[in-house]
């Protein structure tokens, strides 16, 4: 059945106002200068530190914070978001520092991740744990790098029901162990989160494709 045009229009809408949000929540200085963490994350310095670099998948990859670091590494980067601003700055600062990034504007829901892969991002990218397609996107050997709020975080911020984000006790560990991976690192500290600089529990996970 085809999607109604009101439901075209809606989709739209809201794809528009999550680029809208995002470019502002990258690009704007004030919320750069108070809310976001222009470093890269440091489970990513871990989990690649010796590590013979690939091809790199940073989902849902923002300003290129991240990206930028394993490019300057010597990975192979391709960077997905729907924030078209924060991807061009991002591509500017590539250009500064050169290095090569490839850059996507796509919404991840629907971008064909492909199964190339030697490592796949996902720092605070969103509230899917994404198990089964980081194991497709993967090659053997192939690492998952996963950084998120714990489920916790909802009760201090008294998000509704049908908002809530993170992650709850464990939960990524099981769903990666069930997909197949060996989990190489997992934890649940409380820490300061790279995105809203907020002290919280956060989820860690480090994962291989056998």
């Amino acid at each position: 059945m085809n999607s109604s045009p009101s439901t075209v229009h809606s989709a739209e809408q809201e794809l528009a106002e999550q680029r809208r949000r995002w470019n502002q929540a990258f690009l704007d200085k004030q919320w750069r200068k108070t809310r976001f963490n222009p470093e890269p994350n440091t489970l990513l310095v871990d989990a690649v530190s010796g590590r013979t670099p690939g091809a790199a998948l940073d989902v849902n990859m923002g300003e290129g914070r991240n990206a930028l670091y394993l490019a300057r590494q010597g990975w192979q980067v391709t960077g997905v978001d729907v924030a078209d601003q924060a991807l061009a700055f991002a591509r500017e600062r590539a250009a500064q520092q050169g290095v090569q990034l490839t850059t996507i504007e796509q919404n991840t829901i629907t971008y064909d991740w492909g199964s190339k892969w030697d490592l796949v991002l996902l720092c605070y990218a969103d509230e899917d744990a994404h198990a089964a397609r980081a194991w497709e996107a993967l090659r053997p050997g192939g690492l998952v790098v996963f950084e998120n709020f714990h489920a916790d975080v909802n009760q201090v911020w008294g998000s509704k029901l049908g908002k809530q984000v993170g992650f709850a006790t464990n939960e990524l560990k099981n769903l990666y162990t069930a997909a197949g991976f060996q989990v190489l690192r997992y934890e649940e500290p409380v820490g300061v989160a790279d995105f809203t600089r907020e002290t919280h529990r956060l989820v860690r996970l480090i994962a291989q494709k056998p």
